[in-house]
């Protein structure tokens, strides 16, 4: 009878091995990382905070991290010049499954310093990054319809704002990189901007002739979508570095895995909104059916048909079934 037991007790631990084993078993992550043109970005920095592991991008932009047990990881990528991203990586990975980051390419600003104050508007003061004033910049109230060009002193003023709305200030020079500030106004906003020297070579978005259709679109739906459509600079500070995809409202109205739209005009065909984090948006829009949307520009990003499939030779990519048409979020990063 001992004998038996033994016998048993030693098959009953030999079962429990290979579990064991199994969880213990590690994996590589390999993946490259792009700019939104294709380019290869070397020398990025790429983390995972459980388990801690970190790398850096090669001449070719790839990267390797070892080590990695089963299940859901989140990295983090970030280098100088270009806004982080936080891709969600599902491990393991096939061995020719080579994860594709794509970062953007971000000037670096000096923060906007913003104040309330008593009298009803929005003003403000633009200089450049060594604190002299901007005269003649121009300033437009995107959502409003209303444009200023800043005084000798550097200064501009919105003075005719009564109802408590939310616009989108673009300011623009020549010789320097464009700002996109998001507002929200309510008993009257004061605004120091600042601004950096265009760089050679370097990608200006906000003063570049796709910013140009993509703002007028933006400038619409801000008069005219409801605010419950968008999250604003000042609502998203409350998430902190709260992943995009985890903000249960976003979730609930735009559906688990919406369209991303970089700036109203490109589309980030394999972006998931896990790859940003609430602290680096300045505005987020989002929409259940692109057709909704007052123009219909969301749509044509898209590739979507909205109008009848009468005589059209060609199908859209989503069809114009309502029920097939996906969410969308459009993400406009801070500036």
């Amino acid at each position: 009878m001992r004998k038996s037991w033994v016998v048993f007790a030693l098959l009953g631990a030999a079962g429990l091995v290979r579990p064991v084993a199994a969880q213990r078993e590690l994996y590589t992550v390999r993946g490259v990382v792009r700019d939104t043109e294709g380019r290869v970005v070397p020398d990025v920095e790429i983390t995972m905070e459980a388990p801690n592991r970190a790398s850096r991008t090669d001449a070719r932009g790839f990267f390797r991290l070892d080590s990695i047990p089963e299940g859901k990881r989140r990295l983090r990528a970030r280098r100088i010049g270009y806004l982080a991203v936080n891709p969600v990586v599902l491990v393991p990975r096939l061995d020719t499954d080579t994860l594709q980051v794509i970062m953007l390419e971000l000037p670096q600003q000096l923060e906007a310093i913003e104040v309330r104050v008593e009298r009803k508007g929005i003003y403000g003061v633009v200089g450049d990054t060594a604190y002299h004033a901007l005269p003649g910049t121009l300033v437009e109230l995107l959502g409003a319809r209303l444009a200023d060009t800043t005084d000798e002193q550097g200064r501009f003023a919105f003075e005719e704002i009564k109802d408590y709305r939310h616009f989108v200030l673009r300011v623009s020079r020549v010789g320097y990189y464009g700002r996109l500030i998001s507002v929200d106004h309510d008993k009257g906003r004061e605004f120091s901007i600042f601004l950096s020297e265009y760089q050679k070579g370097s990608f200006d978005w906000a003063n570049s002739r796709e910013a140009g259709g993509a703002l007028a679109d933006l400038a619409t739906r801000l008069a005219m979508e409801p605010r419950r459509t968008r999250m604003t600079r000042e609502e998203l500070a409350r998430y902190g570095t709260m992943a995009l995809c985890e903000i249960p409202r976003i979730r609930s109205q735009a559906g688990r895995n919406p369209a991303v739209i970089m700036r109203g005009a490109t589309w980030m065909r394999s972006a998931t909104l896990c790859a940003w984090t609430a602290d680096q948006v300045d505005l987020l829009e989002w929409g259940g059916d692109p057709c909704k949307e007052a123009y219909k520009s969301i749509a044509q990003v898209l590739s979507i048909w909205c109008g009848p499939s009468a005589g059209r030779m060609v199908p859209s990519l989503y069809a114009t079934i309502p029920e097939r048409r996906p969410g969308y979020v459009v993400v406009w990063p801070r500036s």
